[in-house]
């Protein structure tokens, strides 16, 4: 994280409540210098009972193009597919290698002028997604 943070602004869009998820993030980065700002349930949508979908449009003083959601789930990201890395949930596997590979794969999308198009052609969410229509 600490090398990300020199590319990019880094933000937790948890779906967990606040006194949660700050405990945790206090205790990674109590002083911020990292983890930039923080987003929580409260900031979610829920269209069923038990289902949080992280709308990227309640970060008003930003544009979509620029930035990017990395979650374990399809559908915390479900309304803006394009900028939604899904990564696998990490289970205390000591070979997990997720993460070494999502820092390459943000270098690659940090010299792009629009993430979307970069994710679009990575993953195929939208197309599988319009497929299934």
């Amino acid at each position: 994280l600490q090398y990300l943070s020199t590319m990019f602004e880094i933000v937790v869009f948890t779906a967990g409540e606040k006194d949660y998820a700050d405990t945790i993030l206090d205790f990674m980065d109590g002083e911020r210098l990292i983890i930039k700002h923080r987003l929580y349930r409260q900031h979610c949508f829920s269209p069923t009972r038990g289902i949080y979908v992280k709308d990227l449009r309640v970060i008003e003083d930003r544009e979509l193009k620029d930035l990017i959601i990395v979650d374990n789930s399809i559908v915390s990201f479900a309304y803006q597919l394009s900028n939604g890395i899904p990564i696998k949930s990490f289970t205390g596997e000591h070979n997990d290698e997720e993460l070494l590979f999502l820092v390459t794969y943000l270098e690659e999308l940090f010299t792009q002028p629009d993430v979307r198009q970069h994710i679009d052609n990575t993953f195929k969410l939208n197309m599988m997604m319009q497929e299934q229509r």
